[in-house]
């Protein structure tokens, strides 16, 4: 009988990045995650980038409600620790609220995924506190707390 091979590492944590898309340019939806992708690369995890298959076809995708929906359930059904950019104008029209945003972080809550933010929008409210595992001002904090806390083990 042949023996499987033997496994080097452990699996690497996925992180679902969050945020608004509707309403922003392209390049400012995908700026952060590509920073924060890049960083928790790194640091040992894979990211789901949901602007990445827009970035690949630019002006030539765009999903459709229902498919992006669908999406979102599938990847977060895979995803270790949920990243969301609440960094939000203080006033924003409702017709401007990021609604796959607060969907999305419902259902990591609802699957038990921490919920990590970086932003002010929402907080204080009672549904936000009710979700959110830890929220931080900035991007770079949010990113050392997911680092720190879900990362591999040292050595």
């Amino acid at each position: 009988m042949i023996a499987p091979p033997a496994v080097s590492s452990l699996p690497r944590r996925m992180v679902f990045l969050s945020g608004m898309i509707d309403g922003l340019e392209l390049a400012e939806a995908a700026a952060w995650r590509q920073r924060a992708s890049a960083d928790l690369t790194q640091a040992g995890f894979d990211c789901y980038d949901p602007t990445r298959v827009m970035r690949a076809r630019p002006g030539e995708y765009r999903a459709a409600p229902l498919e992006v929906f669908t999406n979102d359930r599938w990847h977060l059904a895979r995803a270790d620790v949920m990243l969301v950019n609440l960094d939000l104008p203080p006033t924003l029209e409702t017709r401007h609220a990021p609604f796959f945003t607060i969907g999305e972080m419902f259902l990591a809550h609802q699957a038990g995924l921490p919920v990590i933010v970086f932003g002010q929008a929402f907080r204080g409210r009672a549904g936000y506190e009710a979700i959110v595992t830890r929220n931080f001002d900035d991007i770079a904090d949010a990113l050392r707390y997911i680092i720190d806390h879900y990362g591999p083990a040292p050595g």
